[in-house]
């Protein structure tokens, strides 16, 4: 009768934490498809419709996946989120295999809590549902952890040096790094975890060690080249563009807005648990192997940007590696209570994360603007308006004022050959370079007053520049984003 009993919470436990994880799916699927694309979706987008080595911003592997998906199902909000989809499957896949290994005698317990605590977790459900490089970058890296962790075990368990699991991670983590920069955290974390134990240390001894690195840093050679031909755009785009040009200076407000962003994000619901795990012993095999790792890249991730964050404002998201190895080893030590309330918290932004991009920004339903979202909006419209003035005036391109509105209507228009014409340094620029756009008309799409420096600079780079179209997008009677519609002959670029 005791043992009877004792199973009927756990039961309705295994019953409820589904249902949990169906929402944030449900969630996720009325996102891709309802919300049109943000900004920097559809221009990924573009960048898997014009294959390269590498790109502007960042790696390409996350471009050429999205090539081949679009070659596979073609244009769609669904299409281009696809991928995101597949990025989840293998993260609950490796949650599976450590749920069997961290509690085998309850392993289903563990794999539906450790999946709850992912999915609620701001940090992952937001870039795990917008098709940026992240979703990506988190499946690859815990791949890469995963491995990392099972030749850890198995080299202090004193077996051979399990090569294939070395080589496995070093895989994974170059890919990881193909898709975005911050995967280099995932094989520095590992270093320091080697440096760190004392039956790691003879490792280094090992050419295979070496070998592994080499691998990893060899998948780099597409950027390599890439840069290489071009002249290095994507350091100095990194080192000096995106900061405006200006030189770091110390400021307290940016590790702390740094800090607080990193918990806000991941949870502050999961920050008791996180210390409760640091302070711990852990059981000994894969969990203090998995430990080790995982805390390692915590560490390292979290202290490199930390430090960087003193001079130039670093953004929290550059951190999310720190967390994707840990976060299933939290689970044995998320009471109830907190479990819970990380839930309703995670369901909660993502609710209203669904609505922002989705339904209609709250802001403006309560009279305040909010264009970081609103101009996400009608983009079915607006291409609408960019047909019937094509209509009316048959120009040689199509054109946006910056990169992520032109990727945008070029998505909209299903066409990868709209123009972004403005200062702005972007992909744009390299797919431009040697196109003939000298002499050409252009409708150009805009959200810029009269009189900016936007405004000017396309005056001074057509010979006629007229207004032909003004519209709003609104939603539910409120108006959301105002556009014009320019029409120019005569292009200078």
């Amino acid at each position: 009768m005791t043992s009877t009993a004792a199973t009927l919470p756990q039961r309705r436990h295994l019953a409820v934490l589904p249902v949990v994880v169906l929402l944030f799916l449900g969630l996720r699927l009325y996102f891709d498809f309802k919300a049109d694309l943000v900004g920097d979706e559809a221009y990924y987008w573009m960048w898997g419709q014009h294959l390269d080595w590498s790109y502007f911003d960042h790696p390409p592997l996350h471009a050429w996946l999205l090539h081949l998906v679009a070659q596979l199902v073609g244009w769609s909000r669904f299409s281009v989120r696809l991928l995101t989809w597949a990025s989840l499957l293998l993260v609950l896949w490796i949650f599976h295999l450590w749920s069997k290994r961290l509690a085998p005698a309850d392993s289903a317990t563990w794999f539906w809590r450790a999946a709850a605590l992912y999915l609620a977790s701001p940090l992952f459900f937001l870039f795990g549902s917008i098709a940026y490089n992240d979703h990506l970058l988190v499946a690859l890296s815990l791949l890469a952890v995963h491995c990392f962790v099972t030749f850890v075990e198995q080299v202090e368990s004193g077996r051979p040096l399990p090569l294939r699991w070395l080589y496995g991670a070093a895989v994974a983590t170059g890919l990881a790094t193909l898709t975005k920069y911050n995967g280099a955290f995932i094989g520095l974390g590992f270093a320091v975890a080697v440096l760190a134990s004392p039956k790691l240390r003879p490792l280094l001894k090992s050419p295979h060690l070496w070998l592994a690195g080499l691998v990893a840093i060899a998948i780099q050679a597409p950027v390599i080249w890439w840069n290489a031909r071009n002249g290095f755009p994507t350091v100095h785009y990194h080192l000096v563009d995106r900061w405006g040009g200006a030189a770091g200076h110390f400021s307290w407000a940016h590790p702390l807005n740094f800090i607080l962003l990193c918990a806000l994000l991941f949870s502050p619901f999961l920050l008791w648990p996180l210390l409760r795990m640091l302070r711990t012993k852990p059981a000994a095999g894969f969990e203090a192997s998995a430990k080790l790792v995982a805390v390692s890249i915590l560490a390292t991730s979290t202290l490199c940007l930390l430090a960087l964050s003193t001079e130039l404002d670093a953004y929290f998201y550059w951190n999310i590696v720190a967390f994707i190895g840990i976060l299933p080893l939290l689970v044995r030590f998320v009471d109830p209570v907190l479990r819970w309330l990380h839930v309703l918290f995670g369901l909660l932004i993502a609710a209203l994360f669904v609505c922002d991009l989705a339904v209609v920004p709250p802001g403006p339903l309560l009279g305040h603007e909010d264009h970081g979202s609103s101009i996400n909006f009608g983009w079915d419209e607006i291409a609408t308006h960019m047909r019937q003035a094509a209509d009316a005036h048959a120009p040689d391109l199509f054109a946006g004022t910056r990169y992520s509105t032109t990727s945008q209507l070029g998505f909209a228009l299903h066409i990868t050959d709209a123009a972004k014409l403005s200062p702005e340094h972007s992909e744009y620029d390299f797919w431009q370079a040697h196109l003939p756009l000298t002499g050409k008309s252009a409708l150009v799409l805009t959200d810029e007053p009269d009189g900016s420096a936007q405004i000017e600079w396309l005056k001074g780079h057509f010979t006629t520049l007229q207004q032909v179209d003004a519209f709003s997008i609104t939603r539910y009677g409120v108006p959301l984003y105002s556009w014009r519609i320019f029409y120019g002959e005569g292009l200078t670029p």
